[in-house]
Protein backbone atom coordinates (compact mmCIF):
# COMPACT_ATOMS: atom_id res chain seq x y z
CA UNK A 1 0.00 0.00 0.00
CA UNK A 2 1.39 3.29 -1.10
CA UNK A 3 1.34 6.85 -0.07
CA UNK A 4 -2.03 7.02 -2.94
CA UNK A 5 -3.54 4.24 -0.91
CA UNK A 6 -3.50 6.50 2.50
CA UNK A 7 -6.47 8.74 3.19
CA UNK A 8 -7.41 10.84 6.78
CA UNK A 9 -11.07 12.16 7.43
CA UNK A 10 -11.94 14.08 10.20
CA UNK A 11 -15.63 13.94 12.20
CA UNK A 12 -15.79 17.01 14.18
CA UNK A 13 -18.17 16.42 17.01
CA UNK A 14 -19.08 19.14 20.35
CA UNK A 15 -16.89 17.14 22.51
CA UNK A 16 -14.68 15.35 20.49
CA UNK A 17 -12.96 15.02 16.84
CA UNK A 18 -12.37 11.54 15.19
CA UNK A 19 -9.43 11.25 12.63
CA UNK A 20 -9.77 8.01 10.76
CA UNK A 21 -7.00 6.70 8.97
CA UNK A 22 -6.79 4.32 6.45
CA UNK A 23 -3.19 2.65 5.27
CA UNK A 24 -0.36 2.83 6.39
CA UNK A 25 1.15 4.66 8.54
CA UNK A 26 4.88 4.94 8.35
CA UNK A 27 7.29 8.12 7.00
CA UNK A 28 5.48 8.95 4.25
CA UNK A 29 2.09 9.36 5.53
CA UNK A 30 2.73 10.79 8.94
CA UNK A 31 3.40 14.06 8.05
CA UNK A 32 -0.16 13.98 6.02
CA UNK A 33 -1.88 12.86 9.27
CA UNK A 34 -0.29 15.34 11.51
CA UNK A 35 -1.55 18.11 8.97
CA UNK A 36 -4.83 16.92 10.00
CA UNK A 37 -4.64 17.12 13.58
CA UNK A 38 -2.64 20.34 13.42
CA UNK A 39 -6.03 21.92 12.06
CA UNK A 40 -8.24 20.62 14.69
CA UNK A 41 -8.86 22.79 17.95
CA UNK A 42 -8.45 20.21 20.67
CA UNK A 43 -8.01 21.76 24.49
CA UNK A 44 -10.77 20.56 26.31
CA UNK A 45 -12.02 17.84 23.51
CA UNK A 46 -11.27 14.19 22.99
CA UNK A 47 -9.39 13.21 20.09
CA UNK A 48 -9.72 10.03 18.85
CA UNK A 49 -7.47 8.87 16.41
CA UNK A 50 -9.25 5.73 14.63
CA UNK A 51 -7.24 3.54 13.97
CA UNK A 52 -8.88 0.36 12.94
CA UNK A 53 -8.26 0.65 8.69
CA UNK A 54 -4.38 0.68 9.16
CA UNK A 55 -2.56 -1.68 7.69
CA UNK A 56 0.65 -1.06 8.69
CA UNK A 57 2.30 1.15 11.87
CA UNK A 58 6.22 2.10 11.63
CA UNK A 59 8.27 3.49 14.23
CA UNK A 60 7.71 7.29 12.56
CA UNK A 61 4.30 6.39 13.47
CA UNK A 62 4.86 5.28 17.01
CA UNK A 63 7.07 8.43 17.42
CA UNK A 64 4.22 10.46 16.31
CA UNK A 65 1.50 8.52 18.77
CA UNK A 66 3.90 9.34 21.44
CA UNK A 67 4.48 13.13 20.41
CA UNK A 68 0.28 13.33 20.41
CA UNK A 69 0.12 12.29 23.81
CA UNK A 70 2.84 14.55 25.32
CA UNK A 71 1.19 17.56 23.22
CA UNK A 72 -2.67 16.33 24.92
CA UNK A 73 -0.75 16.42 28.37
CA UNK A 74 0.49 19.58 27.59
CA UNK A 75 -2.17 21.26 26.29
CA UNK A 76 -5.20 19.82 28.06
CA UNK A 77 -6.81 17.33 25.73
CA UNK A 78 -7.12 13.44 25.86
CA UNK A 79 -6.08 11.13 23.17
CA UNK A 80 -7.79 7.47 22.63
CA UNK A 81 -6.38 5.54 20.04
CA UNK A 82 -9.45 3.18 18.95
CA UNK A 83 -9.50 0.00 16.83
CA UNK A 84 -5.70 -0.18 16.77
CA UNK A 85 -4.88 -3.27 14.68
CA UNK A 86 -3.15 -6.08 16.06
CA UNK A 87 -0.09 -5.12 14.90
CA UNK A 88 -0.14 -1.73 16.14
CA UNK A 89 -0.04 -3.22 19.57
CA UNK A 90 1.90 -5.27 18.79
CA UNK A 91 4.62 -2.46 18.10
CA UNK A 92 2.96 -1.17 21.27
CA UNK A 93 3.95 -3.82 23.62
CA UNK A 94 7.90 -4.76 21.62
CA UNK A 95 8.17 -1.08 22.95
CA UNK A 96 6.59 -0.97 26.22
CA UNK A 97 4.65 2.06 25.64
CA UNK A 98 1.17 -0.10 25.46
CA UNK A 99 0.36 1.74 29.02
CA UNK A 100 1.22 5.26 27.64
CA UNK A 101 -2.03 5.06 25.53
CA UNK A 102 -5.67 5.14 26.10
CA UNK A 103 -6.81 2.26 23.89
CA UNK A 104 -10.64 1.78 23.33
CA UNK A 105 -12.47 -0.81 21.11
CA UNK A 106 -13.12 0.13 16.97
CA UNK A 107 -15.90 2.19 16.66
CA UNK A 108 -18.96 1.64 15.09
CA UNK A 109 -19.46 2.52 11.27
CA UNK A 110 -21.26 5.63 10.06
CA UNK A 111 -24.52 5.58 9.56
CA UNK A 112 -25.34 6.15 5.66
Amino acid sequence: MGLNDFAVSVTEQPERAVVCVCGDLDYETCPQLLRVVDMLVLPDRILVLDLARVTFIGTCALHVLLALRARAIEEEWTLDLAGAPEQAQHVFDLTATRHLFTLIPALAPARP
